[in-house]
């Protein structure tokens, strides 16, 4: 192996501004980074008041999260690696000084070369602490209930740093990643923000942070989305971006809200479907399950006990999604994901009720999953709650039978096909935008029929997909395809042909796996030479 020591690369400091104090907050730790100043004289450990701490810096030009600023923690290569001439990283924040010293034996005790890193989440954006030992690092009252978090590879190995002041222990060692961004630079600090609705950026970008960040169960509470009654957050160990909905105790305790939390429940893992998954329920005591999802007494109709469940936070919807720039072939790829998830339910003997753009949520796919499929987006629908309003607001999403006297009175509704209506209509706001408050009745229906038209005429809906358009907003109930029906027409033959050829390379490449382990292709790695490595 090659001797050339592999560099870590911090943010670059050109144009940039401090952000962050990674400091020593104990007696030992200071006498640490004290012997560590005075010996190896690194450029970002300075002094400061009464401690001494590492400078982390942030370039001021707008940058997207995906550029993964990462500062790596740890006592750094020891001697034996450096002498063997093995590759290994030097830390940006280091822990102990040259061997040979006590100070270094007893920072060693607890600190491994490389323990941990900083990093922006490429999502949310927030600052994560995350392990790479297996040695223990503990983020204090970083838990859910404000209690200590101790990180480990197994269990949690990582979380998110919430606080203004963030205190952190390696062993005997204590430290504070404090966030400082200058007054000065607030303008343009705040343009590394989060896209997603509802999120501020992270404390390192925000010159007054919370003192107090507010939990949930694992979410940080972040903000209200506008117009809705949605808190967009972001999960305390993953970071990754959530949307937090509230029900009362007794609507949620109905059997066919309960019934329908349970059904989502299992679509957390199952993101290919089209059904968007609930990842967590709790209720305000902060227990998951709810403490009162398996009590036998009656419902209190006067209680105002509410539950929570967390869902992926997506960043756009079917009504403010920017489509100008979108390919034809690839809004089909969505409304074929939303039709899959309405064949799901409907597969499944359940029907949504109240599809509207807003329930057809738009999430942007990691880099890693996008290489062999189209789009770089996935789209699901967001489950519904409660049951069909029998008075719902107008809409064109609103079949119109809803508004027909006689079938108010008979109650004879197909719920199926009230279903369909709304997810063809919702298709429509990916090309042109609908009146408001519109109900469908016979000479509104000449208009949306003309609005279809017009938009085939301009190319911008083609062919097979303003047949099948035609079909799912028909006038009579009987005259609409089911889901199923629907998911079989030629307009995603293309789409099928696509997902069987990824399907079939992941098989490919699973077969020419096992066929490489099988003919007896070993690889070794090699580790630092440490003992107490797992």
């Amino acid at each position: 192996m090659s001797g050339d020591t592999l560099e870590a690369q911090p943010a670059p400091l050109s144009e940039a501004v401090t952000f962050a104090r990674f400091s020593a907050a104990n007696a030992a730790a200071i006498h640490l980074l004290d012997n560590i100043r005075s010996e190896l004289s690194p450029s970002s450990l300075k002094r400061h008041g009464n401690t001494i701490g590492y400078q982390l810096s942030i370039p001021l030009l707008p940058r997207n999260h995906d550029s993964k600023d990462v500062w790596r923690i740890g006592a750094g290569p020891s001697t034996a690696i450096v002498e063997r001439k093995l590759d290994h990283l030097k830390p940006d924040i280091l822990l102990c000084p040259p061997d040979g010293s006590l100070s270094a034996t007893l920072a060693r005790q607890f600190i491994k070369d490389l323990h941990a890193t900083i990093h922006f989440h490429a999502k949310s954006g927030v600052l994560m602490l995350k392990t790479t030992s297996s040695r223990p690092v503990t983020y204090e009252r970083g838990d859910m209930d404000h209690t200590d978090l101790e990180l480990a590879l197994r269990r949690i190995p990582s979380c998110v740093m919430r606080r203004s002041q963030n205190f952190i222990r390696f062993g005997d060692y204590r430290f504070v990643l404090e966030f400082i961004a200058q007054d000065q630079v607030e303008d343009r600090i705040k343009t590394h923000t989060s896209s997603y609705r509802g999120l501020y950026p992270s404390p390192a970008f925000n010159p007054a942070p919370m003192t107090h960040p507010k939990t949930s169960w694992n979410v940080w509470l972040h903000n209200k989305i506008p117009n809705t009654s949605i808190i967009s957050g972001v999960n305390i160990y993953t970071g990754e971006p959530v949307a937090v909905k509230q029900l009362q105790r007794k609507t949620a305790l109905l059997p066919y809200t309960s019934s329908r939390l349970q059904f989502a429940r299992q679509y957390d893992e199952k993101r290919d479907r089209g059904v968007l998954g609930i990842i967590d329920v709790w209720c305000e005591h902060n227990i998951s399950p709810p403490c009162f999802s398996n009590r036998l007494e009656k419902v209190n109709d006067d209680s105002f006990e509410r539950i929570f469940y967390s869902t992926p936070l997506a960043k756009n919807n079917f009504r403010d999604m920017s489509w100008v720039n979108i390919e034809f072939e690839k809004r089909l790829a969505l409304f074929y994901q939303t039709l899959l998830g309405l064949a799901e339910l409907h597969q499944k003997n359940i029907t949504h009720g109240d599809i509207l753009p807003e329930s057809l949520l738009i999430f942007t796919e990691h880099e890693s999953t996008t290489k062999a499929q189209f789009p770089p987006w996935r789209a699901v629908i967001s489950l519904n709650m409660r049951k069909r309003k029998e008075k719902p607001d107008p809409s064109v999403c609103v079949a119109p039978e809803v508004w027909s006297s006689r079938s108010e009175q008979n109650g004879d509704l197909d719920e199926a096909k009230l279903d369909i209506w709304a997810l063809a209509a919702s298709w429509l706001f990916a090309f042109t935008v609908p009146p408001k408050n519109m109900k469908i009745r016979k000479q509104s229906y000449g208009g949306l029929k003309m609005t279809l038209d017009t938009q085939s005429q301009k190319g911008l809906i083609k062919e097979p997909l303003v047949k099948l358009l035609r079909q799912m907003l028909a006038w009579e109930p009987r005259d609409r395809p089911s889901a199923a029906d629907a998911l079989a027409d030629e307009v995603w033959d293309s789409i099928r042909d696509k997902l069987q050829e990824d399907e079939d390379s992941r098989k490919r490449k699973r077969l020419d796996m096992m066929k490489s382990v099988d003919g007896g292709d070993k690889r070794v790695r090699i580790l630092s030479p440490d003992p107490d490595d797992d």
